[in-house]
């Protein structure tokens, strides 16, 4: 089962919510969009309870026991014992939502209607969907946008990951709007991306400057329309005009040392 890797195209954040139920949340606005890659999960029958293995690429170091998200989806949805294999093709604390998608992936997977999923993580919801969306609240609340169709993409990360607890204290730190801006509602899907922005995305390069030096990298690749950081980083997507200047974009970018993708972004083919 693949799960679908995470981009927002937008992120637009307001401040932290200083009461009720999501007190120290942030209200965010996002247009989400989702990648042909990703990390896959296998199932197979556990002998009692559940378990977890972890492989691939981006393994080294993850925790395969009860805290992993995959193990918290499984306990979520009551699954029977369950044997649930990772392999991990994306990178850790990447900005691409890994975790969130892997347990949105459990809960389709044994039949789980999607109740309940924030508790899981704000990321979850969204990826739970799996498609085109308009993310608001603090990502609790999504609206399918369909008919957007998709667009050739390159995912870089420069393999530093970032932390996203130091990455919103450094947000605060700059008296951020109380609501968050908003992105076009009209428009094509590229349209809708320039009209706005990742408010995280200047903080972000402050603690991490290779971030700045991915962006500048896309930016220089023939046929890249937009260049913009996804999440809270350290992956940047670049948006191309075509299929072929995105795959040579990718290739060339990898030989900086980085990990450096095609994808379509958006509507599956």
């Amino acid at each position: 089962m693949l799960c679908r890797a995470k981009v927002n195209l937008t992120l637009h954040v307001g401040a932290p919510f200083s009461s009720g139920k999501w007190s120290g949340y942030h209200p965010v606005e996002s247009l989400v969009v989702f990648a042909d890659i990703g990390d896959e999960l296998r199932f197979a029958t556990g002998d009692r309870g559940h378990d977890l293995s972890i492989d691939g690429p981006f393994s080294e170091g993850l925790n395969a026991g009860a805290d992993n998200l995959v193990s918290k989806a499984l306990e979520r949805c009551d699954a029977p014992p369950t044997h649930a294999i990772l392999t991990k093709n994306v990178p850790v604390s990447a900005g691409l939502g890994g975790g969130s998608a892997n347990a949105a992936a459990v809960l389709r997977a044994f039949g789980n209607d999607g109740n309940g999923a924030a508790a899981l993580g704000a990321d979850v919801p969204v990826c739970y969907l799996s498609e085109t969306v308009m993310m608001e609240g603090i990502g609790e609340r999504v609206t399918p946008l369909s008919g957007l169709g998709r667009l050739p993409a390159v995912l870089v990360n420069p393999g530093r990951p970032v932390s996203t607890g130091a990455i919103f204290n450094a947000f605060d730190a700059t008296h951020p709007r109380k609501d968050p801006a908003r992105t076009a509602r009209t428009g094509s899907l590229l349209t809708r991306a320039l009209s706005g922005s990742n408010d995280l995305q200047p903080v972000a390069i402050g603690l991490e400057p290779s971030i700045q030096e991915v962006l500048d990298a896309l930016d220089a690749q023939q046929g890249c329309q937009l260049a913009r950081m996804s999440g809270s980083g350290a992956t940047c997507f670049g948006l191309f005009q075509t299929e072929a200047e995105a795959r040579e974009a990718a290739h060339t970018l990898s030989r900086s040392g980085w990990w450096s993708v095609f994808t379509w972004l958006g509507e599956t083919g």
